[in-house]
């Protein structure tokens, strides 16, 4: 929030407490001097900013000491203060203070009222411009990044990337091209809008490349030349690549070969070729589904998955990704982007 914002949200506590001071005042028939409905007021409307402070920071543990340094006030404002004469034998001073403490209160409240105005105006025009914004980037990273369920050649291929917010920075892309086919995810570090954005200037770049005959390799180098000089990075490691295999139905992790994208100037990237028999399924994830945490802090991990994937790998494929993502929503909250790209060799009919 802009400073400006913060000081009119302080002012709107301030002014609107600070009516309890007044108030407070009216409660007795003594004489008050200016400077005592001052120390009434300020101390009023003071406190009350300072509880609201702490009440948004969520440390309420300061409650209590903002408790004691406030009854010290005013019991120091009470103990040092002046004797005030009593009115009650003069209606007219009475009815006339009186009248001084309600246009004291009045005024406070609806200062403070206008200010409110302000404050959830300027708010407002903020709030509906950036959900706006966000709805829009929503938006395109559906369109840019929508399920995938098709069959190409031999292949059943399953894709989706769920987001754990409004924008995601996660993508799962297949490229046919000169016969074949190029299947990828990607894990664009952060969330938000910014990462959405970065994550369409990649799919486009490794669109570009992979229609132009370039291998996952290749095209990799190029789409680092062209965005190392964009990226900010931070990177905790990947998943490996799970390769199910139905002939003995063990799984088969492969590490990832290369650092990231966008870590090292002038980095280049390497592949390498996998024996993918008939029956057999290839999984490959973003580290969303295995660090959910639960509860105690405990995390999901890469074998509690491959557990399930193996179980459930002959299954068609959404109802696998389905036992996969039911397994991460039981475990725990989602609290990162959760991509899933998972390719069946079919068993053709001889």
């Amino acid at each position: 929030m802009p400073t400006s914002s913060r000081l009119l949200g302080a002012a709107v506590v301030f002014f609107l407490f600070a009516s309890i001071g007044f108030v407070t005042l009216q409660m007795g028939t003594g004489a008050h001097s200016g400077w005592d409905i001052f120390l009434s007021v300020a101390l009023s409307g003071g406190f009350a900013v300072g509880y609201a402070t702490f009440g948004i920071l969520r440390r309420y543990r300061y409650f209590v000491v903002l408790g004691i340094l406030h009854f010290l006030a005013e019991y120091f404002r009470h103990r040092f203060q002046r004797p005030q004469p009593t009115l009650l034998g003069d209606a007219e001073a009475l009815q006339h203070q009186l009248s001084w403490l309600g246009a004291g209160a009045i005024f406070s409240i609806v200062f403070g009222y206008l200010i409110l105005i302000l404050f959830v105006r300027r708010l407002g025009k903020s709030y509906f411009r950036i959900q706006t914004e966000m709805a829009l980037a929503a938006e395109i990273h559906r369109s840019l990044v929508p399920p995938i369920q098709t069959r190409l050649g031999d292949f059943d291929i399953y894709g989706v990337s769920r987001p754990s917010g409004e924008v995601g920075g996660d993508l799962v892309d297949v490229a046919e091209n000169q016969g074949g086919w190029t299947g990828y995810i990607a894990d664009v570090s952060g969330h938000g809008v910014s990462s959405g954005v970065l994550m369409a200037m990649f799919k486009t770049a490794m669109r570009t490349r992979l229609l132009e005959g370039d291998s996952p390799a290749q095209a990799l180098n190029s789409v680092h030349r062209a965005l190392f000089p964009l990226i900010q990075f931070a990177s905790a490691g990947h998943p490996p690549v799970l390769h199910y295999h139905q002939a003995d139905r063990t799984v088969t992790e492969y590490l990832p070969l290369d650092t990231p994208v966008g870590v090292l100037d002038g980095q280049s990237f390497s592949e390498s070729a996998i024996e993918f028999a008939p029956g057999d399924v290839l999984l490959i994830l973003t580290d969303g589904l295995t660090e959910v945490f639960d509860r105690r802090g405990n995390e999901l991990g890469i074998e509690a998955l491959k557990a399930i994937f193996a179980t459930h790998a002959d299954s068609p494929l959404p109802d696998l990704y389905g036992n996969l993502r039911a397994m991460a929503q039981n475990f725990g909250a989602q609290s990162d982007d959760q991509t899933v790209l998972l390719a069946r060799h079919l068993r053709l009919p001889d």
